[in-house]
This record gives C-alpha cells, structure tokens and sequence, in this order.
C-alpha cells in the first residue's frame, strides 16, 4: 500500500524518461533525498510544467511504495524558483555546484532538516549577492557542506602526529590522501602548498565565520576543494564546479 507525503523539496536533478517524463532528485524537508518519477512532465499542457527545474523551491506530493526506488509524483507547485538566480548564467552554475553536490553526496531517503535549511540559505544568499561576491559565496558553501558528507578536513595540526606544521615560508602542507595539514616529517606525493591565509580561510568556513577572500585565495582554495572531493567522496567529479568560470 502506497503513503501519501505531503512535503516541500528543493529539484537537485532531472533526466529525461521516455518520451514525456522526468526522474527528478529531490530534497525534500521531509525525507531527504528522494527520487521521483514525473510522468508526462514534459508535455507543453502538464499542470507541473516548470515545476521540475533545478533549484526550484516545490510543495510537492508523492506515493511513496515500499520496496520501491523511485516514488510517483502526484503533485508540484512551485513556491519560489528565484528569478533573481535564473535571470543570471553566471548565478545558475554556481546554484548548480551545490545541487550536483547535494545529488550525489547525500545518501538516499535520510532525512537532515540541516542540510535541508543549509540549501535554503544558500540560494537565499546567492540571490541576494554582488555579482563579484558569487565565486566567493558558492565556494564557502561548498566547504561548508563537507560535513554533510561525513568528511572533514584536518587543519588544526599534523593529522598524523598532531605535531605543529608551516615554516617559515608561509606555506602549509596538505596531504590530499591523509586528508589534512602535515609536518614535514608526514609529507607525501599527494601534498599541496597551501597558503596560511588559505588555511585560516578553510577554518573560518567550516566554523561558519566570515572571511574575505583574495582572488589569490579563491583561486587556490578552488584547485584544492575539486582534489579534496574526489579523493575522500568516491571519487566525485563535480562537472559544474569545472564549468563554474
């Protein structure tokens, strides 16, 4: 027997099936990430035409079947699908950073009301934002949901020996592998030079303090975020994260 939820969702994904329907991913205040199918979405006349687009903020309703992957959407209207956002390309990649992010590091149907909340502000803020603030702003939130994922990285020390690390140079080396800062007795083939002002960068992120960012910094703080995900999320490329320029 088939439950009934009534919930809201953000769109992180659609991929078309059939000749008129869409398979959306979806994150849901409810149920996190769910996958629903659409049926005959894509016809000009469905009264959920526009309710599928990536980012789009729905109250939604589905079936929800047990032993089932893919849930059957009943219903979508679309509460906000920020128009301030879609107006500008630059704006919808880096909205679609994070949605690729959340799409394929969330775990299915584990409901996070943090992560859900997180997303929110997210898009609340990219609307909001300076055009010369974005790069900044999708970045910051990218790091912000390392954690969600279940991984963090180390930065307080060595994270083999918990010894102090940085010379003199003002550089600190990160081990992409170890997954943190390292003293040069831990150093390895997979080391980066980081910046301190980098690595104070990255703290204050994960706090959730802010931080302004040099382009100096955001351009280095972006080459290490691509390494850092794909080695410690599955080997995750974020294809719109190399498009986001």
């Amino acid at each position: 027997m088939a439950n009934i939820i009534k919930c809201r969702g953000f769109v992180l994904n659609t991929i078309p099936f059939k000749e008129s329907s869409l398979i959306a991913s979806v994150l849901t205040n409810k149920s996190g990430k769910v996958k629903l199918l659409a049926k005959g979405i894509r016809r000009p006349k469905s009264k959920m035409c526009g309710a599928m687009e990536p980012f789009s903020f729905d109250e939604i309703i589905f079936y929800k079947r047990e032993f089932k992957d893919i849930y059957t959407l009943s219903d979508a209207v679309v509460i906000d699908s920020f128009p301030e956002i879609r107006g500008d390309p630059f704006r919808v990649s880096g909205a679609m950073v994070l949605c690729e992010f959340y799409d394929k590091t969330l775990p299915m149907e584990e409901s996070n009301t943090q992560v859900f909340s997180e997303f929110f502000r997210f898009l609340s803020s990219m609307r909001k934002a300076d055009s010369h603030t974005v790069r900044a702003l999708v970045i910051s939130y990218l790091i912000r949901a390392f954690p969600y994922s279940g991984v963090m990285p180390h930065l307080d020390d060595c994270v083999q020996c918990h010894g102090p690390v940085g010379g003199g140079n003002g550089k600190i080396d990160f081990s992409i592998s170890a997954g943190g800062t390292v003293c040069r007795k831990h150093h390895d083939d997979s080391v980066l030079l980081l910046d301190r002002q980098t690595v104070e960068a990255l703290k204050s992120m994960l706090q959730r303090r802010h931080f302004q960012l040099s382009n100096s910094t955001l351009a280095e703080m972006e080459g290490f975020v691509a390494d850092y995900i794909y080695v410690h999320m599955n080997n995750i490329r974020l294809h719109s994260l190399k498009h986001f320029k």
